[in-house]
């Protein structure tokens, strides 16, 4: 951006990996204390999502046990019980009124 092209002796004087900046073995070694850190996240993650599959499972069986064939039929006998006190209303002209 308007600056001078640095020479080719002074970039690699910056890149030098002695310059000592930059304490690579510390950043090493944060960086797999982290990434342990998220190995164990995410083991703990799987494990819930197993435990919940599993509960979920067992509720979808309990559900499954309920609906029985005898409340099944209750339920078709309730459902006749209510059609036949319904009274269908069609076929009117409103316009009469």
């Amino acid at each position: 951006y308007g600056g001078e092209i640095p020479d080719e002796g002074e970039m690699e004087g910056d890149l030098d990996p002695n310059s000592g900046d930059v304490d690579m073995s510390t950043a090493d070694d944060d960086a797999v204390k982290e990434l342990d850190e998220m190995k164990k996240r995410l083991k703990e993650m799987e494990e819930e999502a197993a435990a919940l599959r599993e509960m979920q499972a067992k509720v979808e069986k309990e559900m499954g046990a309920v609906q029985d064939p005898a409340s099944a039929a209750a339920s078709q006998a309730n459902k006749e019980e209510v059609d036949s006190r319904s009274i269908f209303v069609g076929n009117v002209d409103y316009a009469c009124t």
